[in-house]
């Protein structure tokens, strides 16, 4: 049997962070971790690899850039993809990180778990 990938939810509002993970982690073959602030996802990049965080960019403490940033200088990047959560139409502050790990996006106001899981999907198959 194929190995759970893991997937590491960091959003700061707590509803949706929690809708995300169930979605994600009732689909059987997802591992949901999940953290509330920047600062707690590094934490729990560094300690358990996920393969793929669907990252915030505006929280309180560490903005999900600057954990995109740190994540590239630590070479994080290297194993996990990112894939962020917005709901600024503005998407300038994502060409502020520039690496090949930030595989897409996801616009929180619109979002479609099922569009979330396909795209999450596609990220993650070999």
């Amino acid at each position: 049997m194929n190995e759970k990938k893991k997937i590491l939810v960091v959003e700061d509002e707590a509803p949706l962070r929690r809708i995300v993970k169930d979605f994600l982690q009732s689909e059987g073959d997802l591992e949901v971790l999940e953290a509330e602030d920047g600062t707690t996802a590094l934490e729990i990049i560094r300690k358990d690899m996920p393969d793929l965080v669907l990252l915030d960019i505006v929280m309180p403490i560490m903005d999900g850039v600057a954990v995109a940033k740190k994540m590239n200088e630590e070479h994080l990047t290297d194993r996990t993809k990112i894939m962020f959560l917005t709901n600024s139409s503005d998407l300038s502050m994502i060409s502020l990180v520039s690496s090949p790990a930030v595989v897409g996006y996801f616009i929180k106001s619109n979002i479609d778990l099922r569009e979330l899981l396909e795209g999450i999907r596609k990220v993650l198959s070999p």
